[in-house]
């Protein structure tokens, strides 16, 4: 057997226990431990209806997520994230870029999807093109502890 070092597989992107693994030895599956961080960004076109911008593939448990999203072209553009906040533009910003983020929790009880969806009262024609450039993120969390409006 052949021994890689700890650096070398870190490299890799290979996930291992202790502080060598050996080339005959399979990579651990990753875990779905609290700490666990998901993260997907794209951009997709949005029109006047919810349009799934981007979404991430979760096991089972509870997440802090946040999602963020620069809108272009729309004027009262909204996002919301499946299970969490909604982020809105507060007024028409005139069809200029409006950036939305929102932070919340979301607890699924099996594996599934979390969403950002994003639209906008109003989108402006062709050759514009109305879109949300989204990135979403969750972590996973042990226990939560919700402390309502905070410490005084």
């Amino acid at each position: 057997m052949i021994g890689i070092p700890a650096v070398v597989m870190a490299a890799l992107g290979a996930v291992y226990a202790g502080a060598a693994a050996y080339a005959s030895q399979p990579a651990a599956a990753a875990s779905d431990a609290p700490g666990d961080v998901y993260k997907a960004t794209a951009v997709r076109s949005i029109g006047t209806t919810d349009t799934q911008v981007v979404a991430l593939a979760l096991p089972a448990g509870t997440y802090t997520v946040t999602g963020s999203a620069l809108v272009v072209y729309a004027d009262k553009g909204q996002c919301r994230i499946t299970g969490g906040p909604t982020m809105a533009t507060p007024r028409g910003s005139g069809y200029n870029e409006a950036s939305l983020t929102g932070t919340g929790t979301v607890t699924l009880s099996a594996p599934g999807k979390v969403q950002l969806l994003c639209g906008s009262e109003k989108v402006l024609a062709v050759p514009q093109d109305p879109a949300a450039n989204g990135t979403l993120v969750a972590t996973r969390v042990g226990v939560l502890h919700d402390q309502g409006t905070g410490a005084s």
